[in-house]
């Protein structure tokens, strides 16, 4: 049997990726948080080499010690001193997530955040997570900790936690979340809710990596936009028809225009769909949070929305604008194409009818010169017979005068040699 494939009880050959895609549903399990807790979360971005990050977790763990990741792990966890450390592997970054529980709720020690700091990549996103008994107790941490002018605040799944956060950096460019819970919650429920918005500011800092791009390609799209509008006005004809654009310079200039919006669509397309993707995860994750407003407060999903959407409005439209630009240029090197083509035909056109005009003149040039060769050749054939005829003369006397044989044998010397001409002619026409 193939490498891969295995009899399943008796009940046929298991697909070779079937293992695979059952493991997907549970590649990244949430992690249990008690309250009260306190969580680290650094995502990491830009490491060049995906194995980079778990080969620098391996020899982590070799220096504390412990087992190391299977290779291909995307999550992997163990604990330090009292916190439960937890890797995890995205498409594009690493994220390292710190529990530390207990009442007085300390930030992770000095020596794990070092840990952090040395792995591969830079921080997207850095979100200092307090995870508070009680809805009073997260309240009085957040008016302690935020201005209430740009407080954001919603109550959670029908009053079973509440979020508050103003999604501002703080001084180490981190996002401070609080969240109260309410007692009857399992440790279990709150990872969920944990996890959930540790996803939307992980995904909505990935989603925004688009918008210096989009603002750099509406710029860039903006300038190719004016060059194509500058050109497409070249095509139409000029009332001076001693002025003509010159269709070769048009196409070549229209051919720059068109690999520079293809290297533009080459440079940007994957982003903005990554984006895209990111910005629906941070909607499916606002909508399983099931907010309803505290008091005046916005709620985390109006303010993603007033915020996050003109964002990627913004890189939609970037999108669409080179799209569009791309079928326009297309468009336009079809109609110049086209404008060539049939220049080219007109061209080609009065090449048949010069060469048609030429062929003429060499037919009746042609018909000239066989006339003249049936004089020529005529010419020497009487020459030949009256040289003869003289002799003949000599020899046999009172025979007619040469000069009177010669004048009746003229035409038919002459007759002889044209249809000879046109025999030879038709002949050769044959064989061509």
């Amino acid at each position: 049997m193939p490498d891969g494939l295995q009899d399943t009880a008796g009940i046929g050959v298991m697909h070779p990726a079937r293992q695979r895609l059952a493991d997907e549903l549970h590649a990244r399990p949430t992690m249990a948080v008690a309250a009260p807790s306190r969580i680290l979360h650094v995502a990491r971005h830009g490491a060049v080499d995906p194995a980079a990050d778990l080969g620098y977790l391996a020899g982590l763990c070799d220096s504390l010690g412990l087992q190391p990741p299977k290779a291909g792990a995307r999550q992997f966890r163990f604990s330090i001193e009292g916190a439960t450390i937890k890797w995890e592997r995205y498409t594009e970054c690493c994220a390292w997530t710190v529990v530390v529980p207990g009442v007085g709720m300390s930030a992770a020690d000095p020596r794990i955040r070092d840990l952090i700091a040395g792995a591969p990549g830079t921080n997207i996103a850095v979100v200092d997570f307090e995870v508070h008994q009680g809805m009073v107790a997260a309240e009085a941490a957040a008016m302690a900790h935020f201005d209430p002018a740009t407080l954001v605040a919603s109550t959670l799944g029908e009053g079973r936690a509440e979020i508050w956060s103003d999604f501002r950096l703080g001084a180490e460019g981190e996002v401070k979340l609080i969240l109260g819970v309410r007692d009857d919650l399992v440790p279990r429920t709150i990872g969920n809710v944990v996890q959930r918005f540790l996803d939307i500011e992980t995904y909505r800092m990935l989603a925004l990596l688009a918008l210096p791009l989009a603002q750099r390609v509406n710029q860039r799209t903006t300038a190719l936009d004016r060059r194509l509008a500058e050109l497409t006005g070249a095509f139409i004809p000029s009332k001076s028809e001693g002025e003509r654009a010159d269709d070769a310079g048009l196409l070549t200039e229209l051919g720059s225009i068109a690999a520079e919006v293809e290297n533009l669509v080459a440079e940007s397309a994957w982003r903005f769909g990554a984006a895209r993707a990111y910005y629906a995860l941070v909607e499916d994750r606002i909508a399983e949070s099931r907010e309803t407003a505290i008091g005046g407060f916005e709620t985390v999903g109006y303010f993603m929305n007033r915020r996050l959407t003109p964002a990627m409005r913004t890189c939609e439209s970037a999108a669409a604008r080179q799209e569009s630009l791309s079928q326009r240029v297309a468009r336009s090197s079809q109609i110049l194409r086209a404008r060539v083509e049939i220049a080219l035909q007109a061209q080609n056109q009065e090449l048949l009818r010069s060469m048609e005009k030429r062929a003429g003149l060499q037919l009746r040039l042609q018909e000239t010169v066989e006339g003249l060769s049936v004089v020529v050749i005529s010419y020497y054939v009487v020459g030949l017979i009256s040289y003869f005829l003289k002799g003949v003369e000599e020899v046999v006397p009172g025979l007619p005068h040469a000069t009177q044989v010669v004048a009746f044998a003229l035409p038919l010397v002459l007759g002889a040699v044209w249809m000879g001409m046109r025999r030879m002619k038709r002949r050769l026409l044959r064989e061509h």
